[in-house]
């Protein structure tokens, strides 16, 4: 029964598959910002749609603000304070890590405070060169 590509053997592909894709991790799914840049449509993304104070994780994805696609940014450069009245603005840390696949990068931040931080995007690559700044909460 099993020595011959049959029935039996296309289910068990096909549930195989199915559970593979069930198991898929898909944590940057909710878009927590999107800034236009230029052309360049530049989105912030995680698994929950905000970004939380202490140890964050998130995406940044690059798209063609005309057609959508993701697009080669080049090298990146996430900077991210927080003003603080009568004193230095706070910065939090973010180490950004490219996914291997164009246009996506990984975000590692800490911030050390909830409430409204200033980020700045600075990126030059095939897709050109912009920098854009926004404030987004952090909670």
């Amino acid at each position: 029964m099993w020595d011959k590509p049959g029935r039996a053997g296309l289910v068990l592909v096909a549930i195989a598959a199915v559970g593979f894709i069930g198991c898929k991790k898909t944590s940057a799914s909710k878009v927590i910002e999107t800034h236009r840049a230029g052309d360049i449509e530049i989105t912030f993304l995680n698994d929950t749609g905000t970004l939380s104070q202490g140890n964050d994780d998130f995406m940044i994805e690059f798209k063609s603000a005309s057609n959508g696609r993701l697009v080669d940014a080049g090298r990146v450069v996430l900077t991210s304070t927080m003003p603080m009245a009568g004193m230095a603005p706070m910065s939090a840390d973010i180490k950004l890590t490219p996914t291997g696949e164009t246009g996506r990068y990984h975000a590692k931040g800490n911030f050390p405070m909830s409430g409204t931080w200033r980020f700045s995007i600075q990126q030059d690559g095939p897709a050109g060169r912009t920098t854009t700044t926004f404030s987004e909460s952090v909670q």
